[in-house]
């Protein structure tokens, strides 16, 4: 490994282990539902907010949970204090995104603080703190005792322990982002992660290494039971393939398998292109179900998080195709798992 995987490691261990008082305990029973969401990066409304496109969305998801019964547990990064003043992002959003936040029942609102909000850290965080709460957010929350929740960032060299380095780099060249989309050069990067292809493989072996469930956002990529979305689409192009073959001989069979195929393929183009063809989290064989993470609310056509209900855990896919009957912009994406049989092939210890 390398010293800043090292470190990333280290610092897993201290706040899992250590710095107990670091880590907010909350209830999962059968009768428990929380929608998490991370990295919605709000900013100021304007050319260079990267969520703004998808704000309708994120209300109207809001909404839902807040009318099915749902805590809203958020992963860190919602504010994009790196390149916005919080004042700008809050006169922006007071009125719709924090103001919906505000009206869920008494503690049915969490929030870790990420590498872009940090200040949440010391500071009374947004919706959640009570005016005079002296303290900000935690740095992590377990979910009954064996799903660890956090944001992702800790212990790395650019986002965690030299954060200021990146911000002042990140305030730098956020002038020059609207004069390149004046020339058609389309901000890929807010969904084209920068975290290292190789990242998810380290946190999945941390968690199988500590056997436990873990949780994060950070790398704005989704993932479900330790699988990408790209290497369930190679999957399906697999699976497509061997069935077009075994149908030589039905011709509309073939034609619609055909379409599939190319439709999935160019899918697959397009996820590698934004930088999500992420390195496969074990080299052989099927990948310990240990390892989620959110994704993000910067997808050009949606928002995606994930949803946990009792025993039930599921990625969820928040279109944000205006033209959908309302009742279909909620996509669950992939099969839904079982934390009990999960935690059954994890072989979960207790803390």
């Amino acid at each position: 490994m390398s010293r800043n995987d090292d470190a990333i490691i280290k610092r897993l261990n201290e706040l899992y282990k250590v710095e107990k008082q670091s880590i907010k305990k909350l209830p999962l029973n059968i009768n428990d539902k929380y929608a998490l969401f991370s990295d919605l990066h709000l900013g100021d409304g304007e050319k260079v907010d990267n969520f703004v496109h998808n704000e309708e969305t994120m209300r109207f998801a809001l909404k839902y949970y807040k009318n099915n019964g749902y805590s809203i547990i958020l992963l860190g990064d919602v504010e994009e204090l790196w390149q916005f003043n919080f004042i700008k992002i809050r006169n922006r959003y007071d009125k719709s995104i924090y103001e919906i936040l505000r009206n869920f029942s008494e503690n049915k609102v969490h929030r870790v603080f990420g590498n872009h909000d940090m200040e949440w850290a010391k500071l009374p965080a947004p919706v959640v703190n009570k005016e005079n709460t002296p303290h900000g957010a935690p740095e992590a929350i377990m979910l009954e005792n064996y799903i660890f929740l956090t944001h992702g960032h800790q212990g790395d060299n650019l986002c965690d322990r030299k954060a200021l380095h990146s911000r002042f780099w990140a305030r730098f060249f956020k002038i020059f982002i609207p004069i390149a989309k004046k020339f058609g050069y389309e901000n890929y990067s807010a969904t084209q992660s920068q975290i290292p292809k190789d990242r998810e493989r380290l946190y999945c072996n941390w968690a199988k290494d500590n056997k436990i469930i873990l949780i994060c956002g950070h790398t704005h990529r989704a993932i479900f039971a330790s699988r990408s979305y790209y290497e369930w689409l190679k999957e399906q192009i697999e699976l497509k393939e061997s069935e077009k073959n075994r149908s030589s001989t039905d011709n509309e069979k073939l034609k619609e398998l055909s379409k599939d195929i190319e439709e999935l393929k160019t899918k697959l183009c397009k996820e590698k292109r934004r930088g999500r063809d992420i390195n496969p989290l074990v080299t052989k064989g099927k990948p310990l179900p240990c390892y989620f993470n959110t994704g993000c609310g910067l997808y050009r056509k949606g928002i995606t998080n994930i949803e946990i209900e009792g025993d039930k855990i599921r990625l969820i896919k928040w279109q944000g195709d205006k033209s959908l009957p309302l009742e279909k912009r909620r996509k669950k994406l992939w099969k839904e798992e079982s934390l009990s049989e999960l935690r059954k092939e994890i072989n979960v210890k207790t803390v």
